[in-house]
Formats: C-alpha cells, sequence, structure tokens
C-alpha cells in the first residue's frame, strides 16, 4: 500500500455539493472495477484512492468537467495502459476494448492474479502468458462462408399435408367440402357431448 500524493492534513474542507460530486465520482470507478471483478476490498479501495488523487489533481486544470468524468476518464486510461504494458501490444485508441476485458476474465485474473491487477512489471510470467493467450484466444475468428440454397425436407406427414394444401389452393371446391365437412364434425360432436 502506498501513501497517498497528498497529506490529509493539507486538504482543504469540502463543500456539500463538491462532497457528493466526489463521492459520485468514487462510486461510479468503484462499479466499474467491480464489474472487473475485483473483489478484494484492500485492493479495490487502494485503486479507487489512486485514481481519484489523480483526477482531483486534473480537475484543477479542467473546472468545466465533472469529477465522475475525469475519475472514469482516469480509471480506463489506466487499466488500458497496464494491459497494453502487460500484452506488449497497442491496443486501439489506448483504449481497453471489449476483447481486452475478456482477455481479464479468460485468464482468470480476478481468480487468480488480483494481486498483480494495475501493478508496475514485473509480473508472474505465468500470468503474462495466460493473458497473452487469452487475449489472441479472444479476437474475433472470421472465416469467409457462402450460404447455399437447400430444399425444404420434409417427412411423409408434412410432404402429404403441404400437397393436400396445394390441392385445397387449386380446386375451391375441394376447399369449400372440408371445411363443411370440418364444421360438420364439430357441430357433431357438440351435439353427442350436449345432448
Amino acid at each position: 500500500m502506498g501513501v497517498p500524493d497528498q497529506a490529509l492534513a493539507s486538504l482543504r474542507p469540502l463543500s456539500e455539493q463538491e462532497l457528493a460530486e466526489w463521492d459520485e465520482a468514487y462510486l461510479a470507478v468503484e462499479c466499474y472495477f467491480r464489474a472487473l471483478r475485483i473483489r478484494n476490498r484492500l485492493l479495490l479501495a487502494e485503486i479507487v484512492r489512486s485514481i481519484l488523487w489523480r483526477a482531483s489533481a486534473r480537475r484543477m486544470n479542467e473546472i468545466e468537467r465533472t469529477a465522475r468524468e475525469l475519475a472514469m476518464e482516469e480509471a480506463m486510461l489506466e487499466v488500458a495502459n497496464w494491459t497494453q504494458d502487460v500484452l506488449g501490444e497497442q491496443l486501439p485508441s489506448n483504449r481497453l476494448s471489449a476483447r481486452g476485458r475478456l482477455a481479464l476474465l479468460l485468464a482468470d485474473m480476478p481468480g487468480h492474479w488480483q494481486p498483480a491487477f494495475l501493478t508496475p512489471r514485473p509480473w508472474p510470467e505465468e500470468f503474462v502468458r495466460a493473458m497473452c493467450n487469452s487475449y489472441l484466444a479472444a479476437g474475433p475468428g472470421f472465416a469467409s462462408m457462402a450460404m447455399k440454397e437447400q430444399g425444404l425436407e420434409l417427412n411423409l406427414f408434412a410432404s402429404g399435408a403441404a400437397s393436400w394444401w396445394e390441392t385445397m389452393d387449386r380446386r375451391p371446391i375441394w376447399r369449400r367440402m372440408t371445411f363443411a365437412l370440418a364444421l360438420g364434425v364439430v357441430g357433431g360432436v357438440l351435439w353427442f357431448v350436449f345432448m
């Protein structure tokens, strides 16, 4: 655990609005890391604290932006940069894509390698290998395929029903006779049941 960049005694008191805004930023960052399955409370608190310190330093220069916005940017940038370092590969737009998040989960970072999360080098060799293999496996595997038209295969019953339906369409008299017969059967059954 590191020491914060700034001592608590040197902090100025926050207004109610600022306190609520930083609380919202804290919750957003914490939820982001919980979504990445960081469950260790001490590790989570340390990560969130360091992210909020950096967002607070940026806030002095970017007053128009909300604390939550700055904190989330810092969180995503931190995870993307760390993942790039572990993989040794540049991520698109320096952002952790769905492929990077999937690699973290496939490598079982939350289960086996949580203490290595967002730490500087050196990382365990097995962890780096698992991350690289997972990142490659998480990529799309496109294959060129052509769809071919295939005939509809019907069993004997469906085949008979289909030919009967065709007959009904071609000969309206058969359709009327079948309808009258079905109506007569239903009427006969109802008469037999109620009489």
